[in-house]
């Protein structure tokens, strides 16, 4: 039985990783890894991805399954999925594996599409992995809680987390907003023969906001 909205901890940041997995597998099929473009637009939006899902695990660690660790132990409850829940770090994988790409950006074809066949077995992996993971948080976990904490410190667990999330997103909009601005003046002073240009290189991060933005529902279910 699916647990009252108001204390469900991980439904509504589940609902938008989830959303945000279903985009990256659309982006993916629609990627042509022969382009620099292409490629380089992927790397974009899969860097601004996974760096959310990172500050979603790091959420998750601070706000629930370290709360959900002590009291067990605070109880003499041996639970070893509760303190190996996050022990396999395969998103720091997947950013590096991202970064590997920006470096390939400007190589040749064979190049780029031979590290587009390894993203796409990477992405493949880690969602087969990342999803069930979820699913086991929502069904092993959220039990857990509901057993050892009180119906009052679920709604403060669950307020936590959603306040968490947005205040992360709004150090990342305004982080982004700034080294846009930095960016666009950098870019006007770079000099080159025959004129001004502009590298389009800088800030990795500038643009992605529209990745983070597209599943409007769940943003203001998180933020609203």
């Amino acid at each position: 039985m699916a647990p009252p909205e108001e204390v469900d901890v991980f439904k509504v940041p589940h609902r938008r990783m989830k959303e945000l997995v279903n985009y990256y597998c659309q982006k993916l099929s629609k990627t042509d890894f022969s382009s620099n473009r292409d490629l380089g637009n992927l790397l974009k939006s899969l860097e601004t991805t996974f760096s959310e899902f990172k500050i979603h695990e790091q959420i998750e660690n601070d706000c629930i399954m370290n709360k959900l660790q002590r009291r067990l132990e605070a109880l003499s409850i041996q639970n070893e999925q509760v303190c190996d829940v996050h022990s396999h770090n395969q998103l720091s994988e997947m950013l590096e594996l991202v970064a590997q790409g920006y470096r390939l950006v400007q190589k040749g074809e064979g190049e780029m599409t031979t590290y587009g066949k390894e993203l796409q077995v990477a992405l493949e992996n880690f969602t087969q992995r990342f999803l069930p993971h979820m699913k086991e948080e929502e069904e092993v976990f959220q039990p857990l809680l509901m057993e050892y904490f009180s119906y009052e410190e679920l709604k403060d667990i669950k307020s936590l987390v959603i306040k968490r999330h947005c205040l992360s997103k709004s150090k990342y909009e305004a982080e982004s907003k700034e080294n846009k601005e930095k960016s666009d003046e950098d870019n006007k002073s770079v000099k080159c023969r025959g004129g001004l240009y502009s590298e389009g290189r800088c800030g990795r991060f500038i643009s992605n906001c529209t990745v983070l933005d597209d599943t409007r529902e769940v943003q203001q279910i998180l933020c609203g």
